[in-house]
């Protein structure tokens, strides 16, 4: 036995001997993680000795979205408050200057010669100009997708000036709001400002997040109406069974709307349509089951009236908005609104034209990127795209999209928690996370085009939700542990954020700190 001991102990020496200091931090990382889930495990096991077994099956939620729905408090304002202003001071350094740029000349400059700080970089070049041909009255370059992403960024430019500053502002601060969103759909959901707090820090911490929102590109604004989608649509299904009919429009109605805002951005939007019909067509059943066990009358009214509204909400005012945002095109074309344009049959064929566009483009592109990556090595984190990769003196400055490893590896552990627990605890809100995060992430696995790991970025919502589900059971188990490992679980989060921060931000730092602290994978191009 010792000579086996002493063998198995000679292997780990020999194993930590070789790794660099860099390698250990992943290793370190997934130990915790490893530790975290060992506690929850343990943590919610029934105390020994006790009936509390019993209490806690009594106690199940069954597959019921008609929950107590939590309103936040005059506690949560202070971290609402703080998380928000810190996280803006964290989006707006570093982001771009305020020099006047002429977009269409930055075009045609060397992509090595730009900086981040002056010019133009990644699909910026396509977005801002379209943003520009916008603001000019010009027909746009770049239609390979709807207009409203560069509508919202020419809004920026008009109101911070044509410069990298002027036209990144607007996607820093959509990147923030989500947060706001993200701590009031989490108290909501649970009910414990820790929770919230927590929850929406570890949202906050992610790279994913802080780099993707700092970029001029659409993708900002189409996650930010997703959120506020699923966010209206879980108001709506944790409308009281009991409650008037009107009570549970509100929420339908502005979950519909802005899930017709985030397809008139991008296409992918129709994704989380998905997944808002499937968590609505559920609430439906309950809903009717509710009504037949109660013997209560009226549901084929209701069921009626819900689903005429729900044809407006989701239907109606989604394809007249997206309609909408093809005016510049028509002004453009030299159509004017008070000449009838929006009535106009070659208006109508202009954005005919576009679907038809899109459509050709994302079906038909054959294209390779040696920044491509496949969905199953977005949730593993193994490649992310590579925006900046500056060089001078022995320094470098770069940054790229891919995720936070404590975030990302420790909410894919949760996500599949929350699949278990809708088969052991029929368990709703874990049902309603994972219906989220399987939409974003399911339609890429059948996709064959040239893809991203930004395209992961809409299911980090659901990773985040995930983790705080996971936090919010730890809590109700009442241990005095509870906090210091939630906080902890946080913390560690924070510690990588801020160890990845100044590659992140685009800050010239030594080689050896890319040796040294950045580079965790192999396959990661920092």
């Amino acid at each position: 036995m010792s000579n086996v001991l002493a063998y198995m102990s000679n292997m780990v020496s020999t194993f930590f001997a070789g790794l660099s200091i860099v390698t250990l931090f992943p290793v370190v990382t997934i130990i915790l993680l490893a530790l975290f889930y060992i506690y929850y495990i343990v943590i919610i096991q029934p105390k020994r000795g006790t009936n509390e077994w019993i209490d806690m099956e009594i106690s199940k939620p069954r597959l019921n979205f008609f929950s107590l729905r939590h309103p936040l408090k005059r506690r949560d304002i202070t971290p609402l408050v703080s998380i928000t202003l810190m996280f803006l001071l964290l989006a707006v350094f570093n982001l771009g200057s305020q020099n006047t740029v002429d977009v269409l000349s930055e075009i045609e400059t060397p992509a090595e010669t730009r900086t981040h700080l002056d010019n133009l970089y990644f699909d910026e070049i396509y977005h801002v100009r379209t943003a520009v041909e916008h603001i000019e009255n010009v027909h746009p370059y770049e239609i390979s997708h709807p207009p409203l992403g560069k509508e919202i960024i020419a809004a920026s430019i008009l109101t911070f000036g044509m410069s990298p500053l002027g036209w990144r502002l607007s996607g820093a601060i959509f990147g923030v709001l989500i947060l706001f969103i993200m701590y009031i759909f989490i108290k909501n959901m649970f009910g414990r400002t820790t929770v919230a707090t927590c929850g929406t820090l570890l949202l906050g911490f992610d790279f994913m997040r802080y780099v993707q929102t700092r970029l001029a590109t659409i993708d900002t604004y189409t996650v930010f109406f997703i959120i506020l989608a699923f966010f209206f649509m879980y108001r709506h299904i944790t409308t009281d069974a009991d409650a008037k009919f009107s009570k549970s429009l509100a929420p339908l109605a502005l979950s519909g709307f802005f899930f017709g805002l985030s397809f008139s951005v991008k296409w992918i939007g129709f994704y989380a349509g998905a997944g808002l019909l499937i968590i609505y067509v559920i609430r439906l059943v309950q809903l009717g089951l509710y009504y037949k066990n109660a013997k209560k009358p009226g549901f084929a009214v209701y069921l009626t009236k819900t689903l005429l509204f729900s044809i407006l909400f989701f239907v109606i005012v989604p394809a007249l908005t997206y309609y909408l945002t093809y005016i510049p095109y028509g002004l453009a074309a030299g159509y004017t609104l008070g000449g009838g344009m929006l009535w106009d049959a070659e208006y109508m064929k202009i954005v005919w034209g576009n679907q038809t566009t899109m459509y050709w483009y994302h079906s038909n592109l054959d294209a390779t990127h040696p920044f491509s990556s496949m969905w199953w090595q977005w949730i593993l984190n193994t490649h992310p795209i590579l925006y900046v990769n500056n060089h001078a003196d022995g320094t470098r400055a770069t940054f790229g999209a891919f995720g936070n490893p404590v975030i990302w590896w420790g909410g894919f552990l949760a996500m599949i928690v929350m699949a278990i627990r809708v088969f052991t605890h029929r368990d709703a809100k874990a049902l309603f996370i994972l219906i989220g995060y399987l939409s974003q992430l399911l339609p890429w696995v059948v996709v064959t085009r040239i893809v991203f790991i930004y395209h992961y970025f809409p299911s980090t919502i659901f990773l985040v939700l995930a983790l705080s589900h996971i936090f919010n059971t730890i809590m109700a188990r009442k241990k005095r542990s509870r906090k210091t490992v939630i906080y902890g679980y946080t913390t560690l989060a924070g510690i990588v954020f801020a160890i990845f921060f100044p590659v992140l931000a685009g800050v010239f730092l030594p080689n050896w700190y890319y040796d040294n602290f950045i580079k965790w994978l192999g396959t990661w191009p920092f």
